[in-house]
């Protein structure tokens, strides 16, 4: 197993957790989003009419908000960073409560949700150097998709969001909707997972290293396969045209045309695009929940994948080195 192997590297290695110059952003942006965060809660509070409402955004938005800004504040200070300014202890407006109405306050909080997965996915994809910053953002990640997925059944159930135009060749009898996005999110997920599937083999081939080739195996057989027997499924449940599948093998007979450690980085690549691909389906599938719980399974996956490399390219010195952070004493 690749957690397995990374132990046994990190045997005869030692790592200091210190932070990069990238980490170092990260870690401030997050907070002044999570601060704009928090300050925009509070604003939004004074018009919001529906105690339900009410509830999720002060009772559970604002307080993981501020949770989170705790963390990273004591994150920030721990490594030297300096902080962004804090939003107002408080906010009220003289404007007239009746100004905006629910629906569209709800919206707002949802573009806000979504703003915020893409400034913790691409703080996770580059913070390479300390594992446990990536970890952290990793768990705000979690919560913010689970914030997002039930803020998302909310307002369907409230009737406040507005239905995507759904996906009109659906095979007779099927009782589950599906919109345009998410006929392509399908589509799009399931070529991407045959490219994965063929260039992996070509670099399974051509791959020196035991351990390593040993990876691409598993990675071929545990995630890309099982993924796309999940994608052809439900291709053929809401009666999509599948595209044509990649070579079942592929041989390559020069195993001298490429290092380890090129194949390595070509991969890890690839894996950070796929992890902005799989928060963009999630983002885009807002008409079929049990589709979006399938990417967001995927998104876990592909998640673990990632921090399991990152850790593997340490441990193998193939990643390389980011300009550190080292404040001036």
């Amino acid at each position: 197993m690749l957690k397995e192997i990374i132990e046994e590297i990190k045997k005869f290695r030692t790592e200091k957790q210190t932070v990069d110059a990238q980490e170092a952003y990260n870690l401030w942006d997050s907070l002044r989003n999570r601060y704009d965060g928090i300050e925009q809660i509070q604003i939004i509070e004074n018009f919001i009419h529906d105690s339900d409402f009410n509830l999720l955004t002060q009772g559970i938005l604002k307080n993981t908000f501020e949770e989170q800004a705790n963390k990273l504040e004591d994150l920030l200070n721990k490594y030297q960073i300096s902080l962004p300014k804090r939003p107002p202890k408080s906010v009220r407006t003289p404007s007239v409560q009746e100004a905006y109405t629910d629906r569209y306050l709800s919206l707002i909080v949802i573009d806000l949700l979504k703003k915020d997965m893409d400034v913790f996915i691409r703080s996770i994809e580059t913070s390479l150097t300390n594992d446990n910053i990536r970890n952290t953002f990793h768990k705000f990640l979690n919560r913010e998709l689970g914030l997002y997925d039930k803020g998302l059944k909310y307002l369907k159930l409230k009737g406040w969001f507005s239905t995507p135009p759904q996906y009109p060749n659906l095979p007779k009898g099927t009782k589950e909707k599906l919109d345009t996005s998410e006929a392509f999110q399908l589509w799009d997920h399931l070529i991407a997972r045959y490219d994965a599937v063929e260039i992996t083999q070509v670099y399974q081939n051509q791959a020196h290293d035991k351990d390593f080739k040993f990876l691409l195996g598993r990675g071929l057989k545990d995630i890309l396969e099982k993924q796309i027997n999940i994608l052809e499924k439900e291709m053929d449940h809401f009666g999509l045209p599948l595209p044509a599948r990649p070579p079942k093998s592929v041989k390559t007979v020069n195993t001298e045309m490429l290092e380890d450690e090129l194949i390595f980085r070509e991969l890890f690549s690839s894996i950070q695009d796929m992890l902005s691909l799989h928060v963009a389906g999630i983002k885009q599938s807002t008409t079929n929940d049990r589709l979006r719980g399938i990417i967001r399974n995927f998104l876990d996956e592909e998640l673990d994948t990632f921090n399991n490399f990152a850790k593997y390219g340490k441990a193998k010195g193939w990643t390389r080195p980011v300009p550190m952070h080292r404040p001036r004493k």
